[in-house]
């Protein structure tokens, strides 16, 4: 593939898409928005979206940059790699992926005594007692 011009200009196009488009305007927002759902205080879908964004927001330089320098790299590789190559190379680096975004931005941040007083009102919304 190093030979096909036209074919190494549609894997830059890919790589650009990839690491500018799909990752910091798709993947990170959900990631957060589905952090919300599970980690949330509230029920409101609404909600979780805007907390989930605002605390993308809050780390899209750190994320970005892990991203960028991950999938960069891997993203050119992989986009030059024959299909049935490609695919299991491409689960590998994001099996790693999921491993350090788990690692770095899967705890919730907050204390103990916090922590249970946003259990207990999100079951008195729901209607149970605590």
């Amino acid at each position: 593939k190093v030979k096909d011009v036209a074919g190494m200009m549609d894997a830059a196009k890919m790589v650009a898409f990839d690491v500018f488009v799909h990752l910091p305007l798709i993947y990170f927002p959900s990631y957060y928005t589905c952090k919300e759902i599970v980690t949330g205080t509230s029920w409101n879908p609404l909600v979780w979206v805007k907390d989930g964004c605002t605390k993308y927001w809050n780390n899209k330089e750190e994320d970005c940059l892990a991203m960028i320098k991950l999938w960069g790299p891997s993203d050119c590789i992989q986009f030059s790699m024959p299909i049935h190559i490609s695919m299991p190379f491409r689960h590998m680096v994001s099996f790693f992926w999921t491993a350090y975004v788990s690692f770095t931005r899967g705890g919730v941040e907050d204390d103990e005594q916090e922590g249970a007083s946003q259990v207990k009102r999100r079951l008195s919304v729901s209607g149970d007692s605590a």
